[in-house]
């Protein structure tokens, strides 16, 4: 038992049984490392690019190409917006430190000890067993596992790593010759370096678990402070209801637990360049809220690009080329062509009878039961051929990630009526859903938002453990203070909301509805090339199918920083058996797709780079991009969702009437909740 510098007694030797590219992507898993090639497709040797410690470098493996891999966590840190940049992060109060006369080590520190107000956090021991309850046999892929469910409690409990001050791991039959810890675990940390103690041991408490490692953190804490009106979350909602409240003259504190604000907004860089991970796309009519944001802020403006044909891959017809926006049918596929457009019409049409403000009601009149039977179930009442389900599956999974048996026929009438109509939602042209995108990235949104609250209004890293609500007011405990306020504003989401303990507890329907309600499985795997070669052959980058993991592909380059990529959107039922993959297994699948689809009609480059993005992973997410609600739901919570509890109100973009799941619904749902807000405490403009 010791260090590990004290374990340590020879060189560094490689890791047996991966490839540099497996222990690439591998440490993706814990989200430090993106993955890079000069040629993804084909064998090659990789690195891992660790920051050195204070005191002597760090042993790198070797490189082919000599380029290192970048961190897509320290790339929104290492990319200032255009605009805005990021809200600072409270600064960690851990003060690591060697004593004198003591040997000192580039991979740990003899002593770490707070410096301030601070609550301790203490983690149980964290082995790497995935979600599915399945263990890598590959030792390096255990620890990394075993980091990333470290990090995981870290970020539920509102810590940083820079806040751990103990770290302590246990290592079977630990090999001082070949210590596989190392290198994961210094990624893991960054720069930090905490008090560490290694401890070999012969077995741990399941079999074939080779390692384990708990942590202790100091998280600092904020005094206690009253104001107007707590916020819970800094997404957009939560960040347009705190502007809206603060120009009205209200002292407000949000309190967002990711350690950055724009929720399921998330820009990254990549090649030069930002990309996309969360939502992407405006249009500038009917999304008069986000264009007007993006006038506010300066943003600078990128339109889709439709020129081109399209392909869609068999099982909506044949697989093959059409102009974009029309399928086009010939002898072999015309009656399953003409099927689809039908059935296509069918739903637009009942889509428009939807009234978004009434939509029970207005759908009831429609057919009795459609609120109580399944899109699919809805679907094939309509005497559809099998081409036609595919069709309307792609559009279910591209919208909401899930699966046309997961909701209710008039949830997703009502969905797209929100936004002007399916057609409409879908489209990539003038008013359509996917219309505009922004270069410096939709995180900008939310920068700019935070950027114009007062300083000290924004806490990030501080997740809301309590509401109580009490005589004539409301306390609100987070991770890194307790906030005593007139009015709470809770804008996470439904599903969210049992990460909150309420008292009193909410509304029994309000629970009910919360607990019912499902997130889509949604992830995205952006593919970037070194040119844009899809254009090149006549084609705009739109693919549709119902076969692989990804439904949809789209382009989402930015031509005036050289960043040439095809957005992969791996969604509904295939994204959950996917996600269970090694990530390797999960990258080759997507490009696999990709040269299936593109294959017969197109020459496919190889990519120079990818990033991935899984929803499903996120702590504070959960899912994406909003709550579903399946067969009955919307007639019992139609009112009860954007009901307020007492002093407590609620936002988000599934509360919204229209454009719901979109970033214009969020904004919208979040003025609704200042207004609110503003006239219980009889201060609305009038």
């Amino acid at each position: 038992m010791g260090t590990e510098d004290q374990q340590r007694n020879g060189a560094e030797r490689p890791r047996s049984g991966k490839t540099g590219r497996d222990r690439l992507l591998c440490n993706a898993k814990f989200g430090c490392i993106r993955i890079h090639a000069g040629s993804l497709r084909s064998s090659g040797s990789y690195s891992l690019q660790v920051k050195p410690g204070p005191e002597e470098p760090l042993p790198r493996t070797e490189m082919q190409d000599g380029a290192p891999a970048r961190s897509a966590v320290s790339a929104t840190t290492e990319h200032d917006s255009r605009r805005y940049n990021d809200p600072p992060k409270q600064k960690s109060t851990v003060l690591t430190s060697n004593p004198y006369k003591t040997r000192s080590s580039p991979f740990y520190r003899h002593i770490a000890q707070s410096t301030g107000p601070c609550n301790l956090v203490t983690t149980a021991g964290q082995i790497g067993i995935r979600p599915d309850g399945s263990v890598p046999l590959d030792p390096v892929e255990q620890i990394e596992q075993a980091l990333t469910n470290l990090k995981h409690c870290l970020e539920a409990a509102g810590a940083d790593v820079t806040d751990i001050m103990k770290l302590t791991y246990y290592i079977v039959d630990f090999d001082h010759t070949n210590p596989q810890q190392r290198v994961p675990i210094l990624a893991f940390l960054g720069d930090h370096r905490p008090a560490t103690t290694l401890v070999p041991v012969p077995k741990l408490a399941l079999p074939g678990i080779m390692f384990e490692i708990e942590a202790t953190a100091a998280v600092p804490q904020h005094a206690t402070e009253k104001v107007d009106v707590v916020v819970v979350g800094a997404g957009l909602s939560g960040l347009q209801a705190a502007v809206d409240l603060q120009k009205a003259g209200l002292r407000v504190k949000v309190l967002e637990a990711r350690d950055r604000v724009g929720g399921k907004t998330w820009s990254q860089v990549a090649q030069g360049s930002v990309c996309d991970v969360g939502a992407a796309w405006i249009n500038d009519t009917n999304q008069s809220k986000m264009f007007g944001l993006a006038q506010r802020y300066g943003l600078d403006l990128i339109t889709q690009n439709t020129s081109g044909n399209i392909i869609v891959d068999k099982g909506v017809g044949k697989h093959k080329v059409h102009p974009y926006g029309d399928l086009l049918a010939d002898a072999d596929d015309k009656e399953d062509i003409d099927d689809i457009v039908r059935v296509r019409n069918i739903f637009e049409a009942t889509c428009q009878q939807i009234d978004i403000s009434k939509p029970v009601e207005s759908g009831i009149a429609l057919r009795k039961d459609l609120d109580n039977i399944t899109f699919e179930q809805w679907i094939r009442s309509l005497g559809c051929r099998e081409h036609a389900v595919n069709a309307l599956t792609i559009g279910a999974r591209a919208m909401l990630g899930v699966e046309p048996r997961d909701m209710s026929a008039l949830y997703f009438l009502d969905y797209c009526k929100a936004g002007g109509g399916y057609m409409l939602m879908r489209s990539d042209c003038k008013d359509g859903g996917q219309y505009l995108r922004v270069t410096e990235g939709t995180q900008s949104f939310s920068r700019g938002l935070a950027a114009e609250l007062a300083p000290g209004a924004l806490v990030l890293q501080s997740p809301v453990r309590s509401i109580e609500q009490r005589g004539g007011g409301v306390r609100v405990v987070s991770a890194r203070g307790t906030f005593e306020a007139s009015r709470v504003i809770v804008s996470v989401p439904t599903p969210l909301y049992s990460e909150i303990a309420f008292d009193p507890p909410l509304p029994a329907e309000k629970l009910a509805m919360a607990s019912s309600t499902r997130l889509g499985d949604y992830c995205k795997m952006i593919v970037f090339y070194a040119k844009p070669w899809w254009r090149e052959q006549g084609f705009c980058g739109l693919t549709q199918s119902c076969h692989g993991p990804f439904a949809v592909t789209r382009d989402t380059s930015v031509d005036a920083d050289n960043h040439y990529s095809l957005t992969c959107f791996v969604v509904g039922q295939p994204a959950r058996d996917w996600i269970l993959l090694p990530p390797a297994e999960r990258q080759t699948a997507v490009l696999n797709q990709i040269a299936r689809i593109f294959g017969p009609f197109a020459k496919v480059d190889e990519p120079i780079d990818v990033v991935e993005q899984i929803w499903q992973n996120e702590q504070w997410s959960q899912g994406c991009p909003c709550p579903v609600m399946g067969p009955g739901m919307l007639t019992k919570y139609e009112d009860v969702i954007r009901a307020s509890a007492g002093r407590v109100h609620f936002v988000g973009t599934e509360t919204a009437f229209e454009w719901k799941g979109y970033m214009e619904g969020a904004v919208r749902s979040g003025e609704r909740g200042a207004r609110e807000v503003l006239l219980t405490l009889n201060k609305a403009k009038l």
